[in-house]
């Protein structure tokens, strides 16, 4: 698995490979390690992928060095690292579109088996509006909530302040740079305590520095960690919509606070309202939906799912079936530990597939779907 590790780490750390590309590559090379050694033939697949410029910042990608740099950061005493194929790989970000294959993580271990609500709003943002994220925030993490944010200025960071105060507080800020990197240099406090009491995160390898270009990707991160996603104070123009689209795309739920209709930091989220978004005004509002409404089951509602009856295997799906035990694997692990022909096991994923025993991710990696 660590060798795994070092190649998807190598893979998406090269500059203009983003989720999408990293998982069509992957379509085609179906591991990282195989395109890195991919033959000069083999990789004119990957300038149909990636376009010329791109493939060509590959090309001068696979080299030691680059894989050393790999090997140091899998090997940092500060930094976890998950890819998309790790046992502790958030669970409900795994299923949106386009889920990071990489996540660097500084502070507690993630912390998956409970609720999570992602609070954004306006970096610029007014005392109402600030006061209303932190209150809300705490009482949230107080009843065991998760708060995601992005540790931007204002209702962010109101947001991830609000969580630290509640007794064992938890909470995620998911960065648009490194997780190496304070932004905005003033929250360098609030990052420190976030690092004792809460999780950093980013795709990002460290080094990354904060771009503009970061944040829209960042925000997809951001509501897919969460069961729903509250918009507190937004302008019309406020990049926290961009998070409000990403969770509708994603399926979740989203709330709106009502505010001021003559103050141009609450015409984003007024108009949310009009929208359709659900309308909170404390904490206990959104602690009703995630035990009643919200399309989400409870850990516990998970845990006590009615049986079903057990599918009847055949030979070989009983081998994939077994190959998938111990967590997910690739394509091409799958043909090593089967000893089926490529062309077979195809088949016999598909039905698995559509039984529903089994769910195919991105990258044509397996995971089981049926509890036994």
């Amino acid at each position: 698995m660590s060798e795994d590790k070092l190649y998807w780490i190598w893979l998406s750390s090269i500059p203009g490979i983003g989720a999408r590309r990293f998982y069509k590559l992957m379509e085609y090379y179906e591991n990282p390690q195989r395109l890195y050694y991919a033959s000069e033939v083999d990789l004119k697949a990957a300038a149909g992928i990636l376009g010329e410029k791109t493939a060509d910042q590959l090309l001068k990608a696979r080299c030691d060095e680059n894989l050393e740099v790999a090997r140091t950061l899998m090997e940092s005493s500060d930094l976890e690292i998950l890819t998309l194929l790790s046992p502790s790989y958030p669970p409900l970000l795994k299923s949106i579109y386009d889920p990071p294959p990489v996540l660097y993580c500084r502070g507690r271990p993630l912390l998956c088996k409970q609720h999570s609500i992602a609070v954004v709003g306006s970096r610029r943002s007014s005392e109402y509006g600030r006061t209303a994220a932190r209150k809300i925030s705490c009482r949230l993490a107080q009843a065991g909530v998760t708060i995601v944010s992005g540790m931007a200025r204002g209702i962010d960071t109101m947001a991830h302040k609000g969580a630290l105060e509640a007794e064992a507080g938890y909470t995620i800020a998911v960065l648009g740079s490194g997780v190496d990197y304070v932004y905005p240099a003033e929250n360098a406090a609030l990052y420190r305590s976030i690092c004792d009491q809460g999780t950093i995160m980013s795709e990002y390898p460290p080094g990354t520095i904060p771009s503009p270009g970061n944040f829209p990707a960042r925000n997809r991160i951001v509501s897919g960690l969460s069961h729903g996603v509250l918009v507190v104070e937004a302008g019309t123009r406020s990049g926290a919509l961009i998070t409000v689209d990403c969770a509708l795309e994603q399926g979740r739920e989203v709330y709106a606070l009502p505010g001021n209709i003559s103050s141009p930091f609450s015409q984003g989220t007024n108009k949310l309202l009009k929208e359709g978004a659900k309308m909170i005004t404390s904490a206990e509002d959104i602690l009703e939906d995630l035990e009643g409404t919200l399309a989400f089951p409870s850990m516990a509602m998970l845990q006590s799912e009615p049986e079903r009856q057990a599918p009847v295997l055949d030979f070989f799906e009983s081998l994939v079936y077994n190959a998938l035990e111990d967590g997910e694997k690739g394509l091409e692990e799958l043909i090593h530990i089967t000893q089926m022909p490529a062309g077979q096991l195809n088949g016999v994923l598909t039905l698995m597939e559509i039984r529903g025993i089994i769910r195919q991710l991105p990258g044509k990696i397996f995971m089981k779907q049926w509890k036994t």
